[in-house]
């Protein structure tokens, strides 16, 4: 037992046996005219709210099963997102009927590479694809086989949806090539924001729909050099070049438009007026976590790091981003709710801490070698939530990053369980473990420079 295992055991205990309340298995399920039926086992964010299969909940769900005996649900979590996209042609925000004109932050190809992992080291689940398609492929590697077939899906997801070729999901901005979150409906400002799984936020001003977010188009970025990966791994070199070309286009795009050179950081940019945001979040640091900048600008990123940093880890935006208190004792009553709209504290807002896009950036951090820092943030961020655990007997889906309490209730009540707090609460364990045996967490040679590759889960 290591010195984080022990220290932590009780939290440890409390999410081995919290998966298995929130795992939800078809078979044993009842007819439910609000949920979408899905044909294979998944886990649901907590046993309380949230009881359907969210898109980008399980890509930061699936950091927990990694490497444990559970591992198997993140193949069969993605089996349903492939069959969703089949069936709809997009992968709904969850699956219920009410969720059917948005998607959620694309992970897809994440997690196809995340299954092909787990598929070329669990026999058992491999020989089970290679039984499902031996008539078809005969003797092939079933990791590869299943990759190949995902990832055909992912392909489309990303061109239909994503990069919208079809124009229904409005979400590609032609004039810069670039993607924004969107909707069935046409710019509808609401929806786009909560497609973004940012529900709600002062960075988008109330206005999503009419931004280049810096997030979404990294997460497609991260799509671009999957698709090229993958097709090394198929030995599809000619199709990998022409991913490779694609991806160095968006990042040129990236850097022109969300790099700011004078702040070293990474912004949203506001298509509709032509400018670039000033708005700090956290999500200003996923081109880390994708591997887009260099070793140069993360430097510079590295000292922005301290806006969002606080005894209990990363708030999810700059408190000073936020619009400053007004007195509208004198404006008139009509104008009042637009005006309060725009400056209610809203809860992707300092000083929340959401444990997700903080995992991605301290993976960022990471992969650029910020190893102690990254430790810093790890260590303050699990000693912030087993407090807490210590305290209510729970997980949070969120936390106060200035009180280091659990956050107060938004537009919806603070919700336990957590499916991605526990999971990224383990994850951050299993990581600071490694780095304390002194084990090299990279699969890079020592002339390598950053970004690197990983060589343990994460």
């Amino acid at each position: 037992m290591t010195a984080y295992t022990a220290l932590y055991k009780n939290c440890l205990t409390y999410i081995n046996s919290y998966w298995d309340k929130i795992i939800f298995s078809p078979a044993k399920k009842k007819i439910n005219r609000q949920i979408i039926d899905i044909p294979r086992a998944y886990v649901i964010p907590n046993d309380r709210k949230f009881r359907f299969i969210f898109y980008w909940d399980t890509f930061f769900i699936s950091r927990g099963l990694f490497g444990t005996k559970r591992e198997w649900l993140i193949k069969d979590m993605v089996e349903n997102f492939l069959f969703l996209y089949e069936k709809y042609h997009f992968i709904p925000n969850f699956n219920a009927p009410a969720s059917m004109g948005r998607s959620q932050p694309p992970f897809l190809t994440s997690m196809i590479l995340d299954v092909y992992e787990v598929l070329s080291h669990d026999k058992s689940l491999g020989n089970k694809v290679r039984s499902a398609f031996s008539n078809v492929f005969g003797k092939k590697d079933p990791a590869k086989i299943w990759l190949e077939k995902a990832t055909k899906i992912a392909i489309r997801e990303y061109a239909n949806v994503w990069i919208d070729t079809q124009k229904i999901r409005h979400h590609r901005v032609s004039e810069y090539e670039l993607s924004r979150y969107g909707d069935s409906d046409l710019g509808y400002a609401h929806s786009s924001e909560l497609e973004s799984g940012w529900d709600f936020t002062s960075r988008f001003y109330n206005r999503c729909d009419e931004f280049l977010p810096i997030d979404l188009n990294i997460y497609l970025y991260k799509y671009e050099k999957h698709f090229a990966k993958i097709a090394g791994i198929l030995s599809d070199f000619g199709i990998a070049k022409d991913w490779e070309k694609k991806a160095k286009l968006r990042k040129k795009r990236i850097n022109k438009y969300m790099w700011n050179e004078k702040s070293g950081f990474y912004y949203d940019f506001g298509y509709k007026h032509k400018r670039q945001s000033e708005f700090l979040s956290l999500a200003g640091f996923t081109p880390l976590w994708a591997g887009l900048a260099t070793f140069k600008q993360a430097e510079q990123m590295l000292k922005v790091l301290p806006a969002f940093e606080t005894k209990y880890g990363l708030t999810i935006t700059d408190k000073s981003s936020l619009a400053p208190q007004i007195d509208s004792t004198n404006v008139p009553e009509r104008y009042k709710i637009a005006i309060d709209a725009i400056l209610k504290p809203k809860q992707w807002d300092y000083p929340n801490i959401w444990p997700p896009l903080e995992y991605l950036t301290v993976i960022g951090l990471l992969r650029y070698g910020f190893t102690e820092d990254a430790k810093r943030i790890m260590k303050k961020s699990i000693k912030a939530h087993a407090r807490l655990f210590r305290k209510y007997g729970t997980f949070f889906e969120k936390i106060n990053g200035a009180t280091g309490d659990k956050a107060k209730n938004y537009h919806y009540p603070t919700q336990t369980g957590f499916g991605w707090t526990n999971a990224i609460f383990f994850r951050y364990i299993k990581i600071l473990e490694d780095l304390d045996k002194g084990r090299n967490i990279y699969n890079t040679a020592k002339t390598d420079k950053p970004p690197f590759e990983f060589a343990i889960y994460h």
